[in-house]
């Protein structure tokens, strides 16, 4: 996963350029486990675009979308944030979550 800040979000979000977005804080325990989770997912959705951003960092993208806790998962595809998970619970339950918004993607661009 990459680390980007604010003005890189938000150009990749203008692009329409897919990705995934990991929002976290360094002094957050569940981010820290969370970040392990999101690891997986890399390696299940290789064809996708992992991104982080400590949200510490990013104050103007956090109020923008309305971000209410963190751990904080977002798919953005087309400009728009498509999907926003807070509750991690287990890396089956987030393939669970996120396969149909992926792979219709993945489909869509074959």
């Amino acid at each position: 996963m990459i680390e980007k800040n604010e003005k890189q979000i938000f150009h990749m979000k203008a692009s329409g350029e897919p990705f995934v977005l990991f929002l976290y804080s360094p002094l957050c325990g569940t981010c820290k486990k969370a970040e392990q989770m999101m690891f997986a997912l890399e390696n299940v959705y290789d064809s996708m675009l992992f991104v982080k951003a400590n949200i510490n960092t990013i104050p103007s993208f956090v109020r923008k979308e309305k971000i209410k806790s963190i751990p904080c998962l977002q798919v953005v595809q087309n400009k728009n944030t498509v999907k926003t998970i807070y509750a991690f619970h287990s890396i089956p339950s987030l393939v669970e979550r996120l396969h149909p918004i992926i792979e219709k993607r993945h489909a869509d661009h074959e």
